[in-house]
């Protein structure tokens, strides 16, 4: 909404918010309906229509909210273009600015990723890397550019699932393991660190 709101009004909004996420923890947002919200919130539904048109909504200002492009140029240009990128200690930085970055946004992100989160999140938070990735590899060629937007597609992928199903597991292995973990497969690749595990 681009009008100041009352801190009452502020509240109320939140509210509905809050009372939303609660209901999509737990289920799809298509089984959510605005009388829930409205019950869940002890607002009736008037009062939902005057901030929202309908649950979609408030799951679209919750994602535009919780990975904003300001967040990327910080983890992109501020650790992954600084030093030597194939650096194992560099890797590892970045690696860890992104756990970081979930840690800020535990609240919302590892449900936005995870199995009942919008199936179209991952897709808008490429969206929103791309252009930050692809700004500094200006001399590249478009057929090489769009080479680097599918080598980014799979990588954002592996990283953003593995990083979700860390959270959905309530993060079964501790944060230094889980780290070393990430940066064998970002430097190994998923087949070499598998073949460790064979006999």
């Amino acid at each position: 909404m681009t009008t100041t709101l009352s801190n009452t009004a502020k509240v109320t909004r939140q509210n509905l918010i809050d009372s939303f996420w609660l209901l999509y923890c737990k289920k799809s947002i298509e089984k959510i309906t605005v009388k829930e919200i409205c019950d869940i919130a002890g607002y009736n539904r008037s009062t939902f229509y005057v901030y929202f048109k309908d649950a979609y909504e408030i799951l679209a200002e919750i994602e535009e909210q919780t990975i904003t492009v300001e967040d990327f140029k910080s983890i992109v240009i501020k650790n992954l273009f600084h030093g030597n990128l194939f650096r194992d200690h560099r890797k590892k930085a970045i690696l860890k600015s992104i756990l970081e970055f979930f840690e800020k946004n535990k609240t919302y992100l590892p449900v936005l990723l995870g199995e009942n989160g919008d199936p179209h999140f991952r897709q808008k938070v490429l969206k929103k890397l791309t252009p930050t990735v692809l700004s500094m590899y200006k001399k590249l060629t478009p057929q090489e550019l769009l080479e680097v937007s599918y080598l980014m597609e799979y990588q954002s992928a592996a990283m953003l699932s593995m990083i979700a199903k860390w959270y959905a597991n309530d993060k079964d292995l501790p944060t230094d393991q889980f780290l070393e973990l990430l940066l064998a497969v970002t430097t190994n690749g998923v087949q070499s660190e598998l073949s460790k595990y064979r006999g």
